[in-house]
């Protein structure tokens, strides 16, 4: 299926003002949360901008495609993150139960 311009543009700007509104009161939850939301979005985008043979939606295609990277390593990073915080978690409680 392929779409015109301005059903693509339309898309675009649907998806574009589409708001992250969560309430996380831990801020490494926030950041996955937000970044697995932005990558859903960029993804939306791409296959959107796959759909219109343009050169401006083939470069907007890959620069969201850059930004779904860098959203993909920011989920990771907050992944990581919370699992080194959840393992030194218990080694700190013992180490204050015996102190």
């Amino acid at each position: 299926m392929s779409m015109t311009r301005k059903e693509f543009e339309k898309l675009r700007l649907a998806i574009e003002a589409e708001k992250f509104s969560e309430d996380f009161s831990d801020p490494i939850t926030y950041g996955i949360q937000r970044a697995a939301f932005e990558r859903e979005k960029f993804t939306r985008l791409i296959a959107a901008a796959e759909q219109v043979n343009m050169q401006t939606a083939r470069t907007k295609r890959e620069q969201w495609k850059r930004q779904l990277e860098r959203a993909t390593q920011s989920q990771r990073r907050f992944e990581r993150l919370r699992e080194e915080i959840q393992h030194n978690v218990p080694v700190a409680a013992a180490a204050a139960a015996t102190a």
